[in-house]
């Protein structure tokens, strides 16, 4: 009996840890689930963003997934900092944490990971400009 409450106490542990770091709204999926454009897995061994370079559109949402045993961060750097540079860095994602980032201008950011630049723990982001769908009419004649 004690050993079934210890594995219920670890999962409910567990579960609790993945919290959302992060000021950015994202959108609801079916369920309730925010549903992110993009998923960025975040891992030690090699300490790398995977994967380290996508394309999204304006208005998309990126998560990043630590699922390494380590803390890391997303960090934007350059002159091309996405608005609001300040909300957008995560701070520290401890392991089993993630940090969303809608971005809403087109251009291309690189981020780091603080902790580990020094490693080549780099990644970017290209974003697309937010295309309307065209209108288009059917020709009746």
């Amino acid at each position: 009996m004690h050993r079934v409450l210890a594995v219920v106490a670890t999962a409910t542990a567990v579960a609790g840890f993945g919290c959302q770091t992060g000021s950015s709204p994202v959108t609801s999926g079916p369920g309730g689930r925010q549903e992110p454009a993009a998923v960025v897995v975040i891992s030690d061994a090699p300490a790398e963003f995977m994967p380290s370079a996508l394309t999204i559109r304006a208005g998309d949402t990126v998560e990043w997934r630590n699922t390494g045993g380590i803390a890391h961060s997303v960090e934007f750097v350059g002159e091309a900092a996405p608005e609001g540079a300040a909300s957008s860095q995560s701070g520290i994602i401890a392991p089993n944490e993630i940090y969303t980032y809608t971005f809403k201008a087109p251009g291309t950011y690189t981020y780091v990971c603080q902790f580990h630049v020094i490693n080549g723990m780099i990644g970017k982001v290209v974003v697309l400009a937010d295309e309307p769908a065209s209108a288009t009419t059917a020709d009746t004649r």
